[in-house]
């Protein structure tokens, strides 16, 4: 049985993605950092072995994978969707400590995330690494620039990676949602989503399953390598 591991898979969007690939038939690993409940009740309600860690943290991350691979063997596919984001504010209001604490998780984690599962990779010449990046990343959002920048360098590094590894057997791609009905996004109003959804074609707010469908896509699409595949509703 292959094994898939899903950063932040406890909640949301890697949760949604967890619960896919273990139907796709993975063995699948979830890490968390801060919601004890939440990591309990997806182990118990989906079987799902769960790892508590901190992705920012280098040897941190180096030892949760040692772990999983002594555990299961190999890893066959790295889901990067921890991420954590701010409430809108002029970027003048933005303090250090969140920026820093942002592109800490949003792209150290990746890349610390990365960097321990490649050797095992690199060994079988094999592997999947999808990124969980945002249309923010690509457009920008007015209010969300630290974001927007913590998404926007994960897009450089997925194209970047993806020809530093293509030639080892590994495809690295990303997806890029809009706006999507999860826990970062429960501050908004009703109204809030409403005036956001008159601008889009498909005028309603996207579902985690539907993230989750479009990471399954570009994990069995073999011909798919460097993309970055947007599911934001026509924006």
């Amino acid at each position: 049985m292959k094994t898939a591991i899903v950063t932040g898979g406890t909640k949301g969007i890697g949760l949604a993605i967890a619960k896919k690939l273990q139907k796709l038939g993975y063995k699948t690993v979830i890490t968390y950092f801060h919601d004890d409940i939440a990591a309990e009740n997806a182990r118990k309600e989906w079987g799902f072995d769960v790892i508590k860690c901190d992705v920012s943290s280098f040897n941190g991350m180096k030892d949760a994978i040692k772990a999983v691979v002594k555990n299961y063997g190999s890893i066959d596919v790295l889901v990067n969707c921890a991420g954590i984001g701010l409430k809108q504010k002029f970027i003048l209001d933005v303090t250090e400590e969140e920026f820093d604490q942002v592109f800490a998780v949003n792209v150290k984690g990746v890349f610390n995330s990365t960097n321990a599962c490649l050797p095992f990779m690199l060994e079988k010449r094999s592997g999947v690494i999808i990124n969980i990046s945002s249309v923010w990343g690509i457009d920008g959002g007015s209010c969300e620039s630290v974001y927007s920048a913590s998404k926007g360098a994960i897009i450089a590094y997925t194209k970047a990676l993806s020809k530093e590894l293509a030639q080892s057997g590994i495809r690295v791609n990303a997806v890029a949602p809009g706006l999507i009905e999860t826990e970062m996004n429960s501050h908004l109003s009703s109204a809030d989503k409403a005036e956001f959804c008159e601008n889009l074609t498909v005028k309603r707010i996207g579902t985690a399953d539907e993230v989750a469908h479009a990471v399954a896509f570009l994990i069995e699409n073999e011909y798919m390598a460097g993309q970055i595949l947007r599911i934001d509703g026509g924006m």
